[in-house]
């Protein structure tokens, strides 16, 4: 992959936890700078540790679900779908 697809798929990916932090700050009445530091802290920490959790997860189960990764896959896109 080149520079920029990666960029690309980094910007994207953060997006969700872009759209939460914003959500979870108007919550707040009075917004304090601790507030904001324990929500980049929180979010900066699940954006780092997710990725590692599922590669590792994927790279154990990967043995186990080889033959029926193809319809797991096509069942979670259908749920998707469906709703």
């Amino acid at each position: 992959m080149d520079s920029i697809t990666i960029v690309i798929i980094a910007v994207g990916l953060a997006m969700d936890a872009f759209v939460v932090s914003i959500v979870s700050g108007s919550a707040y009445r009075q917004l304090h700078v601790r507030h904001a530091l324990r929500m980049a802290m929180f979010f900066g920490a699940f954006q780092a540790f997710m990725p590692l959790i599922g590669s590792l997860a994927g790279m154990t189960l990967k043995q186990h679900i080889v033959k029926w990764d193809h319809w797991i896959a096509f069942a979670l896109l259908a749920a998707v779908g469906g709703k």
